[in-house]
């Protein structure tokens, strides 16, 4: 089964050099090796913040008009563990009117439904979300929801995120949204190795400003600590020694011009995609130019 899925998703797979998708502008042709729109779609979708958040419900109602849906997601609150996988542990899939759920990370679940679950085919696409709290810039690289969009993309499918801003209220207009760019993907042929991170500030369909490609950049909030004092609240002793502490949000600083932070900041829906390959290579040719080799030897001074 392991080698029917790598063929499809090898015939599936376009590179191309465009930061978006392969293809032309928005009325293009899709390219000649697209994926057959007549075949079945196979959707994987996931989040972190739970089988049971109204985000992921939302989100897979929208992908059902796109392929066919199949839900695998932590059985609770996985938010902020990344690309982080559980190890050395049983993982135990129960089925829920959702979809099943996994006591793992959300990378994790990513993984044992890639292995497991999928249909016999494989999926072509993995969509994680829509998250309760916006992913943009930096904060990307903490994000459950990013993460597990990033396994995707290590195990070579394509791969999309989508979040939203956590105040209260409804997913159906981003949910709309990341639908139609989803069936946009699978008309041209998304690129292999790159997650597509879709954020929304809440609005509806009419307050909504527009939607922008940017670059990841910034932070739209900042994390600090505070240390806590007096005796802990759900009783039991301290330790000698023991000193306690609580996550704080601090003020960020501004946001860099033309990044996702700024343009999200300012009220757009914005899509930024995402290399699983975080080599920066012009340093990798400047460490070229170093005398490497001395730092094998006793006493070696780098080559100074």
């Amino acid at each position: 089964m392991k080698a029917r899925k790598a063929t499809r998703r090898a015939l599936a797979a376009v590179t191309c050099g465009g930061v978006l998708a392969c293809g032309g502008g928005a009325g293009s042709e899709a390219p000649a090796n697209a994926p057959d729109d007549t075949s079945p779609y196979h959707i994987l979708v996931t989040n972190d913040d739970g089988i049971d958040s109204p985000g992921i419900q939302a989100l897979a109602t929208a992908l059902r008009a796109v392929g066919e849906v199949t839900v695998v997601a932590p059985c609770g609150q996985q938010s902020g563990t990344s690309m982080s996988i559980s190890i050395d542990q049983e993982f135990r899939v129960r089925t829920t009117p959702a979809g099943s759920c996994v006591n793992a990370t959300p990378a994790s679940a990513v993984r044992l439904a890639v292995s497991e679950l999928a249909p016999e085919s494989g999926f072509d696409l993995v969509v994680s979300g829509i998250n309760i709290g916006a992913n943009v810039g930096e904060i990307s690289h903490m994000s459950g929801t990013v993460g597990a969009a990033m396994m995707g993309a290590y195990l070579r499918m394509p791969a999309v995120a989508a979040s939203r801003d956590g105040s209260p209220g409804g997913f159906e207009h981003a949910a709309g949204i990341v639908a139609r760019f989803v069936a946009e993907l699978r008309r041209r042929g998304p690129e292999i190795g790159i997650v597509y991170s879709l954020n929304f500030p809440v609005a509806t369909a009419a307050e909504t400003r527009g939607i922008a490609a940017r670059p990841m950049g910034g932070s739209y909030f900042g994390i600090d600590y505070e240390e806590v004092t007096g005796e802990p609240s759900e009783g039991g002793g301290i330790a000698e020694g023991e000193r306690r502490f609580n996550s704080v949000f601090v003020p960020p600083d501004p946001s860099p011009a033309g990044s996702d932070t700024e343009a999200y900041n300012d009220g757009l829906v914005t899509i930024t995609p995402l290399r699983f390959d975080w080599t920066d290579r012009a340093t990798v040719e400047a460490l070229e130019g170093w005398d490497l080799d001395a730092l094998l030897e006793d006493g070696g001074d780098g080559g100074s």
